[in-house]
């Protein structure tokens, strides 16, 4: 199963319907700044505080600002962007849903009608012998999905890309 090839097929829709964005820096650089200011707190009023309480703000603070430094890289030096409907303004989601054998031709039929809801409601298998690929929007206007057979040692390709809503 190759989510790099279907991503750039979305990419490449006609009217930049779907396109490649990073996901925005703000909500790590607010946890960053939150624990950085825990610990300038601390050094501030370290003496009118408890001894509890600045152990507490210096280790909620030191998490913090560890966790936001880590997300603030992952966002910087990751990957080259998630993919992003610009008609619905969201990210899609990318899901990948197994489904056994005996599911075949309901998986076929759902891919091939473009039904998306059906999809999503037919009953799932731990043992994936049949897995679907599934980017699609949260309101489901926009999808995109592709199934894959399990065969040996390797997902093949059952049906084709179909792009629903573009």
């Amino acid at each position: 199963m190759n989510k790099t090839k279907i991503c750039e097929a979305l990419y490449a829709l006609p009217g930049e319907v779907v396109v490649k964005r990073r996901k925005p820096l703000a909500i790590p650089a607010v946890v960053l700044l939150a624990g950085a200011a825990m610990i300038v707190l601390n050094n501030l009023y370290g003496a009118a505080l408890s001894v509890d309480l600045r152990s507490a703000l210096v280790f909620t603070g030191a998490v913090a600002a560890l966790a936001g430094m880590v997300m603030v890289a992952v966002r910087l030096a990751g990957g080259d962007g998630a993919p992003f409907h610009s008609d619905g303004r969201c990210y899609l989601r990318c899901e990948e849903l197994r489904f056994g054998r005996d599911a075949r031709r309901q998986v076929e039929a759902c891919i091939a009608s473009g039904d998306v809801v059906r999809l999503l409601a037919l009953p799932r298998s731990e043992v994936p012998a049949l897995a679907v690929a599934l980017y699609r929007t949260p309101d489901n206007r926009f999808a995109a999905m592709q199934a894959f057979e399990y065969a040996e040692l390797e997902y093949r390709p059952l049906t084709g890309l179909r792009i629903v809503g573009a």
